[in-house]
């Protein structure tokens, strides 16, 4: 990991530290600290595709369910 020149960063909670490294988590509150502000919202997007992906694997799960077990099921009787 590449190291930084010493940067006095605040956190979110207010808590102020140095960090020499790109990404560094807060003692106080352990929310992700970055060097570099625009790396705070690509930590944002990608938290965003991971849960949308998610939320994607799980409705097609669901309906796989409901299309293969339920309706089938609920036919028979």
């Amino acid at each position: 990991m590449e190291r930084l020149p010493p940067k006095e960063i605040q956190c979110d909670c207010g808590h102020t530290f140095t960090i020499d490294r790109r990404r560094y988590w807060c003692e106080k509150c352990a929310n992700p600290v970055y060097y570099y502000e625009n790396e705070k919202n690509t930590h944002k997007w990608n938290t965003f595709l991971i849960y949308l992906a998610a939320l994607g694997a799980i409705s097609f799960l669901a309906y796989v369910f409901i299309e293969m077990i339920v309706i089938p099921w609920s036919s028979l009787q």
